[in-house]
């Protein structure tokens, strides 16, 4: 009994003692490949601190800044890791294949997630809008807040917060009305047929340049729509600064001043029908 007992612990003090040999024999091994995941660490840094002052000097987008920053550091250590993984002796092809199944399995699970993130990074290359432009993509219309990889913030003129996915702005049609620099707006009046329209339209593209915040460049227009027996429509033209608060409140100026004109002109035009009334009357 005492014999099997002695030949077991030999046995167990054999096998300690062989792993502590392996462990002791791969040590090296171990902290060369530490050593190499913290050079490529470093040169991550390295190469991030050398993006920073690029994008400076070429005013690179914050957000793709941000985009190429993120991506050059996780090509840098996942590298590192690999060559890491090489100097123990394992293969590193075994673990990325492995990893690829995984992946594609999680790929199918997460398809939107990984359709938005695809569209974001699209949408931050090819820019068709930037941080405080006003969009509007479908029913969503505000003054873009943020731009990740996954969603688009949008502040409505309500002051609400919209989550547009990033999948849907580049499946459908997106209106910027901040990137010409400059926006038009249209107002509809309706004046009634004693009214001379000519000397209507002049006197509202008049009374327009003198709003304040209404350019000059192109020069408001008024043009002759809509005729019928009870009167005409003029479709007065002018325009402002792209933000949507200039718009509204520059339309809201254009309106009371365009009532006003309209109001003088109207006058003339009741006392002369009124004058050809009273004549047609008495003969």
């Amino acid at each position: 009994m005492w014999e099997a007992i002695r030949e077991e612990l030999q046995s167990v003090d054999q096998q300690i003692g062989d792993s502590l040999a392996r462990l002791i024999g791969t040590l090296p091994a171990l902290l060369v490949a530490i050593l190499v995941v913290a050079v490529f660490v470093l040169i991550a840094r390295l190469a991030r601190r050398l993006l920073a002052g690029v994008s400076r000097v070429s005013r690179l987008d914050p957000m793709l800044r941000g985009l190429f920053d993120q991506l050059l550091t996780a090509a840098i250590v996942v590298f590192g890791v690999a060559v890491g993984l090489g100097v123990l002796g394992i293969d590193a092809r075994t673990i990325i294949a492995s990893f690829g199944v995984a992946g594609l399995i999680v790929g199918f699970a997460l398809k939107d997630l990984l359709e938005n993130f695809i569209s974001g990074i699209l949408i931050l290359w090819r820019r068709p809008f930037r941080v405080l432009d006003h969009i509007q993509v479908g029913a969503s219309e505000g003054i873009v807040e943020e731009i990740t990889f996954r969603t688009t913030s949008l502040r409505t003129p309500d002051g609400v917060l919209v989550l547009v996915p990033n999948a849907q702005i580049l499946t459908q049609a997106v209106r910027n009305y901040t990137y010409l620099g400059a926006r038009r707006t249209e107002i509809v009046l309706s004046l009634p047929p004693e009214v001379d329209p000519e000397k209507a339209r002049a006197a509202l593209e008049e009374t327009a340049r003198g709003v304040p915040g209404v350019r000059q460049e192109p020069p408001p227009e008024t043009l002759l729509l809509g005729l019928a027996s009870e009167g005409y429509d003029l479709h007065l033209r002018y325009w402002t600064a792209p933000d949507q608060e200039t718009v509204q409140r520059v339309e809201s100026a254009v309106r009371r001043a365009a009532f006003a004109t309209l109001a003088r002109l109207r006058e003339p035009a009741k006392s002369a029908a009124h004058a050809d009334g009273s004549t047609d009357a008495g003969q």
